[in-house]
């Protein structure tokens, strides 16, 4: 498929070239550029990928030709970051229907099996993360939903829960996407006050979540485009503009007294620790996560417990050689979401095994990434329908935990012997408070009481804009052999494998420490 125009532009030609992978742009355009000042031999060395193209409009009455378009500032980068760019050529009267046709026929085809003008709802958070949600959406991402010809309905989230009732409440056949411009706070309310609808599963389904990167987090935006590209506000306008619907799994959290949706993950440990007990240095960034963490492995912190665990599969060698698994479990059903365990004043099934005594993380997640830095789960999927669960027992060394935290950065924790990890459906866990100390459950980053509760999946239930059909992981991780080689057992091997741990580890410690007084230096300048 090859569609041509040609234009004079004053004195000088241009012509325009797509051919369904990109538009090639050649000849004298006038150029608006939002964020750099490239020259028009640059813009234009390669043709504009078919994703990167955004509108193509002709004015018929004032004969001006506008080309929208996000350029790469390095075009051989996949991740370079993105420029946008409006291309404008005026058109003679005798060009004018041939140059319409062009771009009716374009547009058909950038936006082939997604809504073109999307009617969009924003959401943004202006209290969420360091406080510059409103600056982002308005300088980063508005340009781009505006060159999209998307319809934006804006609004500011005023109060914890506010965005529940806005989602209880949304006509859902007025929005083609629901987006957010914050952390993943105001994602896991908007899924909750869908959830409470009596038409809980249409509403959910109808109106995809787009995500744009606005708190300290991110942890959704991360898993889907990476931990660079998951906090660009334009790659992320980008894929709300031009993503197809990914269905991805909910989880229900049921207490004695209440019950919601959640769609990230449940700690209890050291995890839910580093999650809570260190929100009075959320100015850190997702930093603090990680000083939470080597706070708690240094004091050889444990908790108590007792849980029930529906597994499915408890093969490490299994669940990575399946990865990325191929299954994806639709969504049945319609109306309210029901559960299908027994209530919590009942016995779990005789098949779910039983995990006693002391721990340092029971970690289940939907995501493979909890922040920047922390790929926990490099084998959750989307909508497999099962949880990634991450187990590890007190038993275990200090020095076996601190190889974790060094290799959690990679995802490469999963191969330690400290590791269990297993495939879940369900569980159902209840944390035990050791004399004068103090514990802590999170879910989805939140704080959540410190008593009996359970969690099962939902399959499918979610809906959000993406470019890729799974996370990020399924592109960028792959597991490490198998079958792990027979290690030797001699004194001087076991002690040069200490040696390699503690040096990896302390120098993952050391650019933490370095980037935090970077950060503040940073600031310090600023002001």
């Amino acid at each position: 498929m090859i569609h041509n125009l040609k234009l004079s532009n004053g004195p000088n030609s241009v012509e325009l070239t797509y051919d369904g992978l990109g538009l090639r742009v050649e000849g004298s355009f006038d150029v608006e550029q939002k964020s750099s000042r490239r020259t028009l031999s640059d813009l234009t060395i390669v043709p504009i990928a078919k994703v990167n193209v955004l509108s193509l409009v002709f004015d018929n009455s004032t004969h001006l030709l506008r080309i929208h378009a996000l350029i790469p500032r390095q075009h051989a980068l996949p991740d370079s970051p993105l420029d946008l760019c409006i291309f404008r050529c005026s058109v003679e009267q005798s060009k004018a229907a041939e140059t319409q046709a062009f771009c009716s026929a374009v547009m058909a085809h950038i936006y082939e099996g997604i809504t073109a003008g999307r009617r969009l709802k924003v959401l943004v958070n202006p209290f969420s993360g360091q406080g510059h949600a409103k600056k982002i959406f308005k300088e980063k991402v508005s340009p781009v939903f505006e060159s999209a010809q998307c319809n934006i309905d804006y609004q500011e989230t005023e109060y914890q829960g506010h965005a529940i009732e806005i989602a209880k409440e949304l006509d859902v056949d007025a929005y083609d996407a629901i987006v957010t411009v914050s952390g993943d706070g105001i994602i896991h309310e908007i899924i909750n006050g869908f959830s409470q609808r009596p038409d809980a599963r249409t509403a959910l389904k109808k109106v995809p979540l787009g995500v744009i990167p606005g708190g300290t987090g991110n942890a959704l935006s991360i898993c889907m485009l990476g931990e660079k590209l998951g906090f660009d506000p334009i790659h992320t306008a980008r894929q709300v503009v031009k993503g197809k619907n990914m269905a991805f799994d909910l989880c229900s959290v049921t207490y004695d007294d209440h019950r919601y949706m959640s769609f990230l993950s449940h700690n209890y440990g050291i995890t839910s620790y580093a999650d809570l007990a260190t929100e009075s240095m959320r100015w850190m960034g997702d930093t603090r996560t990680i000083v939470g963490l080597l706070q708690q492995i240094f004091t050889g912190a444990s908790y108590q417990m007792e849980a029930a665990v529906q597994i499915v599969e408890t093969s490490k060698d299994k669940i990575k050689s399946s990865f990325p698994s191929e299954v994806q479990v639709p969504a049945t059903g319609s109306g309210p979401i029901q559960d299908t365990i027994p209530d919590l004043s009942q016995p779990v099934p005789d098949d779910w095994t039983v995990i006693k005594g002391d721990v340092s993380f029971f970690l289940t997640s939907k995501t493979p990434w909890l922040a920047r830095g922390m790929l926990s789960h490099p084998c959750a999927e989307p909508n497999d329908g099962l949880l990634d669960l991450f187990l590890v027992r007190s038993n275990h060394s200090l020095f076996s935990k601190l190889d974790l935290f060094g290799k959690v950065e990679t995802g490469h924790q999963i191969d330690s012997d400290a590791v269990e990890y297993y495939k879940v459906k369900a569980f159902r866990l209840t944390p035990i408070a050791k004399p004068g100390k103090k514990v802590y459950v999170a879910i989805d980053g939140e704080h959540a009481p410190a008593k009996t509760f359970q969690v099962e999946v939902h399959p499918g239930l979610g809906s959000v804009l993406s470019l890729y059909p799974n996370y990020a992981n399924a592109r960028t991780w792959r597991p490490s052999g198998v079958t792990a080689a027979r290690q030797s057992s001699s004194f001087k091997s076991k002690l040069s494998a200490m040696h390699n741990k503690l040096r990896s580890t302390c120098a993952y410690i050391l650019s933490l420490i370095r980037n935090y007084f970077r950060n503040i230096f940073r600031r310090t300048a600023a002001r």
